[in-house]
C-alpha cells in the first residue's frame, strides 16, 4: 500500500461517513480513524467502555443479539454471562464486531431492540453483578 492508496481510502472514508479503517496484509498494518482527537484514536479499552451497570457498544452500526449464522434463538433474559463472553454483535457493513461482557454478570435487560443503529459507547445491556 502506497501513499497515494492511503489517500484514496482516506477519501473513501470520508465521503461515505467511515470513522476508522483497519488494513493488515503480511507484516503491513494500517489503522486510520477520521474525525477524532488523539486521545479518542487509540483503541478503546472494553472496561473503559462499560459503567458497572451497562455493557456498550464498542462500534457504529445495528446491533445484533445473535450471529447471523446463528439459526438458533437468542437465549432469554435475565442470564448469566462470563467475563469476555461474547453477548451481541455491531454489523457494519460487512464487518461484525463482538461486543464482550467485561466482567462476570447478569445480563438483565435489552437497553436496544435487535436491528437498531447505536453510536459508539452507547449502552446495548443492563446488567447486574
Amino acid at each position: 500500500m502506497n501513499s497515494k492508496d492511503i489517500q484514496s481510502v482516506i477519501a473513501l472514508m470520508e465521503r461515505h461517513g467511515v470513522a476508522t479503517f483497519d488494513y493488515e496484509h503480511g507484516t503491513t498494518q494500517l489503522h486510520l480513524t477520521i474525525g477524532a482527537d488523539a486521545h479518542d484514536a487509540a483503541p478503546a479499552d472494553p472496561a473503559a467502555m462499560a459503567n458497572p451497570e451497562t455493557i456498550r457498544s464498542p462500534g457504529v452500526g445495528i446491533v445484533l443479539y445473535a450471529h447471523p449464522a446463528n439459526a438458533g434463538p437468542v437465549p432469554a433474559l435475565p442470564r448469566k454471562a462470563a467475563k469476555g463472553e461474547v453477548v451481541a454483535y455491531i454489523k457494519t457493513g460487512l464487518t461484525l464486531r463482538a461486543v464482550l461482557a467485561t466482567k462476570d454478570c447478569r445480563l438483565q435487560r435489552v437497553l436496544v431492540a435487535e436491528g437498531t443503529g447505536v453510536g459508539y459507547g452507547e449502552a446495548l445491556l443492563e446488567v447486574a453483578p
